[in-house]
């Protein structure tokens, strides 16, 4: 009976012990078929989730890993990593209260989601020895308003941080990054950008930065959009170098973790 629970485990990864016991009809409680499978290393744990590569996806994936895998933490120091994000006002993930017991449902000690809360938009950008540039902004984010932001933040920054010597752009494939007017303005102020795979979050450190970012400014428990704003921009100001230089010197372990899962997700 042990050999059938393990196989029926086996064959479906994501069965529960209360749906084992369903399926061979048997006369133990749920805690009983747990013990069993932790016996055979079989442990519950919540299943990470993975884009649903294609197979053009994971040839992108190993590419990349394979092409930038001989790069050193010191070649990795001349890419600028960039992107944006958002913060939205308000509460986020799991929210403690001080509730007697039974009034769960009472509406005094619930949160309320707003419909369309308000937020504030960040383009920056960071090297591994110090951020770069920032700008907030609110509105629809196109090709126009990219190229924009990359004529006023992206080519100072990249004159501050390298003076001399070469430097490589790192952006994911959104659809305002590929536009051809964005792709041209590249072209034309000599931007060198390292050819990035399609849904590899991954791959690029500044999604660490962001969620980093965003622990710090919600920590602010901001009231309005103008002390988000606020908290935003002194955030922003006091991101750890040491954070910087790590998530920069990362990128050789993410390429060699991609590499050896055979172009799925690398666990960053």
């Amino acid at each position: 009976m042990d050999e059938k629970i393990t196989s029926v485990a086996e064959e479906n990864r994501f069965i529960t012990p209360k749906q084992v016991v369903n399926e061979l009809h048997l006369p133990v409680s749920d805690d009983t078929i747990r013990r069993r499978l932790d016996e055979v290393g079989l442990y519950g744990r919540l299943a990470q989730s993975e884009y649903p590569f294609t197979h053009e996806h994971i040839r992108q994936r190993l590419s990349f890993a394979e092409g930038y895998g001989n790069w050193t933490e010191e070649d990795w120091e001349r890419v600028l990593f960039s992107d944006e994000t958002y913060i939205e006002l308000g509460p986020h993930g799991q929210v403690w209260v001080q509730r007697p017991i039974g009034e769960a449902l009472n509406p005094d000690y619930m949160t309320h989601k707003v419909p369309h809360p308000e937020r504030v938009s960040l383009w920056g950008c960071f090297s591994a020895k110090e951020i770069g540039q920032a700008e907030i902004f609110v509105g629809e984010f196109d090709a126009v308003r990219y190229k924009d932001i990359l004529s006023h933040n992206l080519l100072p920054t990249a004159r501050a941080l390298f003076p001399s010597g070469h430097w490589w752009l790192l952006h994911d494939n959104a659809p305002q990054h590929k536009s051809h007017l964005v792709q041209d303005w590249l072209f034309t102020h000599g931007v060198a950008c390292i050819d990035f795979p399609p849904y590899s979050p991954d791959l690029n450190p500044i999604e660490n930065l962001w969620a980093d970012l965003k622990r710090r400014v919600e920590s602010h428990h901001a009231r309005t959009t103008q002390e988000l704003e606020a908290h935003l921009k002194e955030e922003w100001e006091a991101t750890s170098p040491t954070l910087l230089a790590s998530l920069a010197h990362s990128m050789p372990a993410r390429c060699a973790a991609v590499r050896a899962n055979k172009g799925h997700h690398a666990g960053y």
